[in-house]
């Protein structure tokens, strides 16, 4: 079972960290439509990536971050957004405390796609004001190729890696009864629309749907958090040139 910094005392945690663990998961989303999928789709999948994770990496997973960027989808009901000002003030605060509590590797385990330019510079300011070495992992972008191997198509927002995560998260959060294909959009190079057309968005014609064998999305995502892992790992060997 990975360790849940929320879950621990304020004893327990003193005694472990930085002694015992000095590196922390940070799960980040947001709240938006996701197709068929629930409106924490973005933080569902990181925080599963974590939890799957974090002992082989020596790690405790923090509470997630929940609310983000909200961007084209913010019109669907039940998106949610706060600003980017706010959002990167308050993540980089949250990563100013982790690293004064003990943390000196910081992973932020990204779920969204409309916070990117905040993310990196909360991690570059927890780096060279705590002196703590951080990362940002787009889960789905660093797989992009095994996505491409495993299923032979491109994933998409909401569609076929996305949905097969939540679908191996829990079968429960996945609405298959009222998925219908018009609910997906092409989303084409060279078009910004607000309110996006589709809360599915595909970017390769014919590519990306989602998809409903919930036995090919676990196997999908073993392979996910295995590359996610390996990744970090490699990071985590060449930092050690670096004192901590």
């Amino acid at each position: 079972m990975p360790l849940k910094l929320e879950e621990m005392n304020w004893m327990e945690f003193g005694d472990m960290v930085p002694k015992k663990i000095n590196t922390v998961l940070l799960p980040v989303g947001t709240i938006e439509a996701h197709g068929v999928t629930n409106l924490g789709t973005d933080v569902s999948i990181p925080l599963f990536i974590c939890e799957k994770i974090a002992d082989e990496l020596d790690a405790i997973v923090a509470p997630p971050v929940y609310y983000g960027i909200t961007r084209t989808l913010y019109s669907y009901p039940g998106s949610l957004s706060v600003s980017s000002s706010v959002f990167e003030s308050y993540l980089s605060e949250i990563l100013f405390s982790l690293a004064e509590k003990g943390f000196s590797k910081i992973v932020v385990m990204n779920g969204h796609g409309g916070h990117f330019n905040e993310l990196k510079n909360a991690v570059m300011r927890v780096h060279r004001e705590k002196e703590a070495k951080a990362m940002v992992i787009h889960w789905w972008i660093l797989c992009e190729k095994l996505t491409k191997e495993f299923f032979g198509e491109t994933g998409g927002h909401a569609g076929l890696d996305e949905n097969a995560a939540v679908l191996a998260i829990d079968k429960r959060l996945v609405r298959k009864e009222i998925y219908k294909k018009d609910m997906v959009f092409l989303q084409r190079n060279g078009m910004y629309c607000v309110p996006s057309p589709g809360s599915i968005l595909i970017y390769k014609e014919n590519e990306g749907f989602p998809e409903f064998d919930q036995k090919r999305a676990k196997s999908y995502m073993n392979k996910v958090t295995q590359e996610i892992k390996e990744k970090i790992l490699e990071v985590f060997e060449r930092w050690k040139k670096f004192k901590d």
